[in-house]
């Protein structure tokens, strides 16, 4: 796959003219679900330990079972330092938070008793599964003949198989390469920023009043110092504008760049995961 393809897929699906509905449909869908979660939002806190779990579903189901092993624990520490810059301390102690909620669990290899994998268990893919008809919702809002939700809730072995085929592809390609880090990116780095960003944002699109610091910190649990650690980190990248006791001024950059990274995503899973062709999401096709 082409860096260019990704970005002129990733231009179409935001030229198209049901995306914008289907983002804020997305994104409250997405607030609500990680309000559900509880304390299992502390698994996946921050942006390096959802990779580390996405990694891990993507070495178990992306591998030839006959020649790879899987989901080491060497293998997970290497992606995490070349993605996020990651060390192998906190990829342990994601690891282990998973194991505790009963979403991870450790094995032998068949082959080779020696050595330790990390597999997914079904409660991890219940919430991937979960997670997945909420987000690649938004390609099947845009091109409703590829049955992404009712493929994954109702085909057995669906799931399983596109994780596969999207792990190849993220495993392949080359994410360095210009690829330096944004401001969102970077704020997403920080401990509860993707469903509290998500939260400014859905009220942004929807002209509401965002809910306080101490409102987001019980919903997504974490501190309300936090909260406002992660308002502080957008507002120094020029995202959103505060007022007096961080009152919200303006997110249109926020949600901008939000938007941008959701287009990105659901870009790499069309092209890789589903075998989407391009124009299933042309703007011409979305008019009709």
């Amino acid at each position: 796959m082409a860096r260019e393809d990704l970005k002129e897929l990733a231009s179409r699906l935001r030229a198209h003219p049901r995306f914008l509905p289907a983002a804020a449909r997305c994104t409250e869908e997405f607030i609500a679900w990680r309000a559900r979660l509880g304390v299992l939002n502390k698994v996946i806190s921050t942006l390096s330990r959802e990779r580390i779990l996405e990694h891990l579903l993507y070495l178990h189901f992306a591998r030839d079972p006959a020649v790879d092993p899987g989901a080491t624990f060497e293998r997970l520490a290497a992606l995490s330092e070349l993605h996020d810059g990651v060390g192998a301390r906190s990829v342990r102690t994601t690891l282990r938070l998973a194991q505790i909620a009963g979403h991870v669990i450790l094995t032998r290899s068949l082959k080779d008793g020696r050595l330790r994998l990390y597999e997914p268990a079904e409660p991890l893919l219940a919430q991937v599964a979960e997670f997945y008809c909420i987000t690649l919702g938004v390609l099947e809002d845009l091109a409703p003949e590829f049955r992404v939700r009712s493929r994954l809730r109702g085909e057995p072995g669906f799931l399983r198989a596109m994780i596969g085929r999207v792990g190849r592809a993220y495993l392949a390609y080359d994410f360095r390469a210009g690829s330096d880090m944004d401001g969102y990116s970077n704020a997403l780095r920080l401990e509860g920023a993707r469903p509290i960003l998500a939260a400014v944002v859905d009220c942004y699109l929807s002209q509401r009043v965002p809910p306080s610091a101490l409102e987001l910190a019980r919903r997504f649990h974490v501190s309300p110092s936090q909260t406002r650690a992660v308002f502080k980190t957008v507002e120094a990248h020029g995202l959103v504008r505060l007022a007096g006791r961080g009152r919200l001024l303006d997110a249109e950059p926020l949600t901008e760049a939000y938007l941008g990274a959701l287009c990105r995503s659901l870009a790499f899973f069309a092209l890789n995961a589903l075998e989407t062709p391009f124009d299933a999401f042309s703007a011409d096709t979305g008019a009709n």
